[in-house]
């Protein structure tokens, strides 16, 4: 005799459960292999070590941006000292408008020496060209990190 409707449906639910239970396992183990930096590192050296400038190269421009611009900016005193010998009354304004005043000093001092505009612009070009080139590493990393799956995805099933 053959088996009941309702043996027949727990059977396969049950073999149903298992197939599921065996793609989670792979699934987990695939992502905690896609996971793992050496492995990474070992299948795509060549966009690991170019992130990785990339970063380092955007952490050098941050820092000496930051350097360059603590180095600019003029001290209160000295801004003061600049409107005294122009002649002016810094000790009449009050808050925000002697605030405004000594920002609007700085900045206008610092646009007189920063240097000529066609050297400004060959160094926000070469930024610009950095910045680019990292861009395309990361789009590339990208690109081969997804055509690995591809490839994994493609390959039959076994079970």
């Amino acid at each position: 005799m053959g088996e009941s409707p309702s043996a027949r449906t727990h059977r396969e639910l049950a073999e149903l459960r298992g197939h599921i239970d065996a793609d989670l396992d792979r699934l987990l183990a695939r992502a905690k292999a896609d996971a793992d930096p050496r492995a990474l590192a070992r299948r795509q050296p060549v966009a690991v070590f170019g992130t990785l400038g990339s970063v380092a190269a955007l952490g050098i421009v941050g820092v000496v941006r930051r350097v360059r611009e603590s180095r600019r900016r003029r001290p209160d005193n000295e801004i003061e000292r600049v409107i005294e010998r122009l002649g002016g009354r810094v000790d009449k304004l009050r808050g925000r408008a002697r605030k405004r005043l000594r920002e609007q000093l700085r900045e206008e001092i610092g646009q007189v020496e920063q240097g000529p505009r066609a050297q400004r612009a060959v160094w926000e070009a070469a930024t610009a060209g950095l910045t680019a080139g990292a861009t395309l590493a990361a789009r590339q990393l990208v690109t081969r990190l997804l055509a690995d799956d591809d490839k994994k995805m493609d390959t039959p099933r076994t079970g």
